[in-house]
């Protein structure tokens, strides 16, 4: 759903606004975040891009493809993870991707070796 600049105020007061029941002032809130979180009506997630409207767009633009089979590191490892009550609340982006791609490109690896294993196995017992 888009809503208009005005639309958005308007629900924000509602949001804010006490005198109103809880379930009036939660359904302001979910249009609300319903339209940031949607702001293309005519979603095609193929040619999805948020950044279409800004400034020098046609020089930045990316076009979407499937990644590779191993997620790139380009070598460089995350730094340490910090164990407490608010674990994972400093980690950066970058941090989060190179975890992932640590843990996933091991498990590839650990997947391709079973892989190899059972293709040896069952390639002696014919």
């Amino acid at each position: 759903m888009k809503l208009t600049d005005r639309q958005i105020k308007n629900r924000e007061e509602k949001v804010r606004d006490k005198s109103l029941s809880m379930a009036e002032r939660r359904k302001a809130h979910a249009e609300i975040v319903d339209a940031m979180m949607n702001p293309d009506e005519e979603f095609d997630p193929s040619t999805f891009d948020p950044m279409k409207e800004t400034e020098g767009y046609d020089v930045k633009k990316r076009k979407r493809k499937a990644p590779p089979t191993r997620l790139p590191t380009m070598g460089i490892l995350p730094k340490e993870i910090l164990e407490g009550q608010m674990v994972g609340m400093f980690e950066s982006k970058q941090d989060l991707y190179l975890m992932l791609a640590h843990y996933i490109n091991n498990l590839l690896d650990r997947i391709e070796k079973l892989e190899e294993k059972v293709d040896n196995s069952s390639g002696q017992k014919k």
